[in-house]
C-alpha cells in the first residue's frame, strides 16, 4: 500500500462523513416539531466534525494532485477540486451566517422565534445547494474519468 491508498482512503472518510452528516441533518433534523434551539445545538456538534472532515479532504486531495501534478492530472479530478472549493465555500457560509443568526435569535428568546425560523430556512437552503454539489462532484470523480 502506498502513500496514494492512504491518501485516497483519507479523503473517502472526510467525504463520507461530511456530506453523510449534512445529508443526515438536512433529512433527518427537518421535523417541524425540531426547535431552534435542537437545530443550534445539532449544527454546533457537527461543525467540529465537518471541519476536522474538510481538512482531511483539502489535504489528502492535495497530496494527491501535487503528486500527480495538476497538468497530468484527469480532468475530473480538477473539476472535483473547484466543485469541492465552491461546497466548503457554501458550507462556510452557512456557519458564518444564518447559524450565528439563529444563535442570536435564540439569545433574544420568544419574541425572536419568526428569526429563528428564517434562519433555518437559509440553512436548510444552503445544505441543499451543497448536497447539490456534492453529488455533482462525485459523478465527476467517478463516471467523469470515463469520458
Amino acid at each position: 500500500m502506498g502513500f496514494h491508498h492512504l491518501a485516497l482512503f483519507l479523503h473517502l472518510v472526510g467525504v463520507v462523513l461530511w456530506v453523510g452528516g449534512m445529508a443526515f441533518i438536512r433529512v433527518c433534523l427537518i421535523s417541524p416539531a425540531l426547535t431552534g434551539a435542537q437545530w443550534a445545538e445539532a449544527l454546533e456538534r457537527f461543525f467540529p466534525l465537518a471541519w476536522m472532515s474538510i481538512a482531511l479532504i483539502v489535504v489528502s486531495g492535495g497530496f494527491m494532485l501535487s503528486v500527480t501534478g495538476a497538468a497530468n492530472a484527469p480532468w475530473a479530478w480538477l473539476a472535483m477540486s473547484v466543485l469541492g472549493t465552491a461546497m466548503i465555500i457554501v458550507f462556510a457560509s452557512i456557519r458564518f451566517g444564518p447559524w450565528v443568526e439563529l444563535r442570536v435569535a435564540l439569545a433574544r428568546g420568544g419574541l425572536a422565534q419568526a428569526q429563528a425560523r428564517a434562519a433555518i430556512a437559509r440553512i436548510e437552503k444552503r445544505l441543499d445547494v451543497t448536497l447539490a454539489l456534492a453529488i455533482l462532484t462525485a459523478t465527476m470523480a467517478t463516471l467523469g474519468l470515463g469520458i
